[in-house]
């Protein structure tokens, strides 16, 4: 009765390597497949934070601004809105309290979807990005693009953004609707409406 030669040293090395690219395969699959559930807001809870101070981080936004974010984060990629967006700016001497948004939902913007700028990668620490548009609270005001960060430790990014118009003329008066509006807000997550 004759037996099988043992496997030699270069299949025992073959063998090792596959099984070793098989467990790194499932792995990255599994890292990839990232479930963000954690960062949807229950009942109650919201995202909130304020506006970054520094004027070159923000435009047409005053650095009283704060904002409010409910979250499912399973729907990010579905074709209905994720979650709403408001915002509040405290009144000072000289101006009202104002609200840019007022539970304005993150709209989808379907054909984006098949663009790689669905998929945005910028800076570390961000687990996932996502663009929606969100409508003022002005019926009047020019749509923005919220831009969400998920962040890796457990925070979300808002980059709030609107072109704006053209310069005008001097002698024309600009719509408060219509100006350049960047902003940054860094928000976690909390119990209640964030004081508005």
């Amino acid at each position: 009765m004759s037996r099988a030669a043992p496997p030699g040293p270069r299949r025992v090395a073959l063998r090792l390597a596959l099984l070793a690219l098989a467990g790194a395969m499932s792995a990255g699959g599994a890292a990839g497949c990232d479930d963000l559930s954690r960062f949807s807001t229950a009942d109650g809870e919201a995202y909130c934070g304020a506006i970054t101070l520094g004027g070159a981080f923000r435009t047409g936004l005053s650095p009283r601004v704060q904002m409010r974010l409910t979250l499912d984060a399973d729907a990010l990629d579905g074709p209905e809105p994720p979650g709403a967006l408001w915002t509040y700016e405290a009144p000072d001497g000289a101006t009202a309290e104002r609200r840019l948004l007022d539970g304005a939902p993150l709209r989808p913007i379907g054909a984006l979807s098949h663009d790689p700028l669905s998929r945005l990668e910028f800076g570390e620490g961000r687990e996932r990005n996502a663009i929606y548009a969100v409508d003022a609270a002005e019926p009047e005001a020019e749509p923005l693009l919220a831009v969400l960060s998920l962040r890796t430790d457990e925070s979300v990014e808002v980059r709030l953004l609107r072109p704006g118009r053209a310069p005008l003329a001097s002698s024309e008066a600009e719509a408060a609707g219509q100006r350049q509006v960047f902003g940054n807000f860094r928000l976690t997550r909390r119990t209640g409406t964030c004081g508005f």
